[in-house]
């Protein structure tokens, strides 16, 4: 947690780091998820799995985002990279949110009841911990950072503590029930909130013409800002015909 601490730091050497440390949990989060899923029954941890994956990717897009630091790149081709990275992550929060919401809607149809309770709370109660910590610290340094992408990387972990969370109150309520349908409602919920925030970003995107829907969104190279001309040479002046060379005084 000291990460984002470092003094006189920008925080992407910070932000580096912890997606590294974010996509190497996320995997082990979605093997042990899926396991633990199929043995339980739980819509709310196959939730929590399958929100991994996704936690994984755009933990994958955030490094591409902070790859190199930055260096040798000009702003507007961070600025383009940061934008992909966003629209990136908020369709995979779409995805997630039907995946996670179809699971969730599956298990109050058919009155789904946990088995292996002491599985589930070994899962839910470290992760809880882990992915709080871990979506807090992303979030701090996606505003240190001022990186949108590195801020919805932060609630997607965020999401997978709430999701971790739901699991232990619903395994500690297996009890009682009456209580069975609250493993599958913490999993509509948050795939209803996981959707309304993609869906709103890529509404977003699109009302600030940024076509994410077409292959030039993601592929077309950003030049208007690229390396400056260097030291001392005059500038080149666009003319009719072929470039004309001038002196500075008369820039």
């Amino acid at each position: 947690s000291m990460l984002f601490l470092v003094p006189g730091s920008t925080g992407v050497r910070e932000a580096y780091i912890i997606s590294w440390i974010s996509l190497v949990l996320t995997i082990l989060g979605l093997i042990v998820g899926l396991v633990v899923s199929v043995l339980t029954k739980s819509s709310a941890t196959l939730g929590f799995a399958l929100e991994n994956a996704v936690d994984g990717i755009s933990s994958v897009l955030v490094l591409w985002r902070f790859w190199g630091g930055g260096k040798g790149q000009s702003e507007g081709a961070l600025a383009m990279r940061e934008k992909r990275a966003s629209v990136g992550i908020a369709i995979v929060f779409v995805i997630l949110a039907i995946t996670v919401g179809t699971a969730g809607g599956q298990h109050l149809a058919s009155h789904g009841e946990l088995d292996h309770i002491h599985v589930l709370l070994g899962l839910a109660v470290p992760s809880v911990l882990i992915f709080g910590a871990l979506g807090t610290i992303k979030v701090m340094l996606g505003n240190k950072t001022k990186s949108a992408s590195l801020k919805k990387d932060g609630a997607c972990s965020l999401c997978g503590a709430l999701l971790s969370l739901g699991v232990a109150v619903g395994a500690a309520l297996h009890d009682i029930p009456s209580m069975w349908w609250f493993d599958g409602a913490v999993a509509l919920s948050v795939a209803i909130a996981l959707g309304v925030s993609g869906l709103y970003t890529l509404w977003k995107n699109a009302r600030q013409s940024n076509a994410w829907w077409t292959v030039k969104f993601w592929l077309k190279a950003q030049v208007a800002s690229s390396r400056p001309p260097p030291e001392h040479a005059p500038p080149i002046v666009e003319a009719a015909g072929p470039p004309v060379m001038t002196s500075p005084d008369r820039v």
